[in-house]
């Protein structure tokens, strides 16, 4: 049976994934098909943007594991 504490951890963790990987894949279209993305004026900015979303991701998860 789940805890209400490992519910929670769970949902979290399952957040912050969905976090990461959707800023993953905004990476990858922003880098392999830049035309389509045509309202991002500075797409270097945009990246960077996207890949701090990725280290707060990481960040939070890495913490999630010492609440486990």
């Amino acid at each position: 049976m789940t805890t209400f504490k490992q519910a929670i951890i769970d949902a979290l963790e399952k957040k912050y994934e969905a976090q990461r990987s959707e800023a993953e894949a905004n990476i990858k279209v922003y880098m392999e098909k830049p035309v389509g993305v045509g309202d991002h004026i500075n797409i270097v900015e945009t990246i960077d943007k996207e890949m701090q979303k990725i280290s707060k991701a990481n960040e939070m998860l890495e913490e999630l594991a010492n609440w486990r």
